[in-house]
């Protein structure tokens, strides 16, 4: 998987399950994301008219990989590594590199609250 695709499918389901999760929580007596909140975070008072913006940490590792005779691409290592031969013949070359990054993100309000 490319890492844009990473980054777009993780945010989008983020957003859809917060989305899907607010009127089960609402009918449990909570509430997913409200606006218009005051409190206080390290001693300071924050208020918001609007939601908060979250921070969405990512930590993923790229590899590249290059072998003769094949093309050379990047993509997100989501798993385990498998070691092994095949009757191929070829020299192989992987790269595994960290990435780490921070997306804000604005979930979706709670309607009740924006009132």
């Amino acid at each position: 998987m490319e890492l844009k695709n990473f980054v777009k499918t993780t945010l989008e389901q983020i957003v859809e399950g917060v989305s899907e999760s607010q009127e089960k929580i609402k009918n449990l007596g909570g509430n997913v994301n409200p606006s218009k909140v005051a409190f206080k975070r390290d001693g300071a008072l924050n208020r918001y008219d609007s939601a908060m913006p979250q921070d969405v940490n990512f930590d993923v590792g790229l590899t590249s990989t290059d072998k003769e005779g094949s093309s050379e691409g990047i993509g997100v290592f989501l798993g385990s590594i498998s070691l092994g031969k095949k009757n191929e013949s070829g020299v192989e070359h992987v790269a595994v590199t960290r990435v780490q990054f921070t997306v804000p993100l604005i979930l979706p309000i709670d309607n009740e609250s924006r009132e």
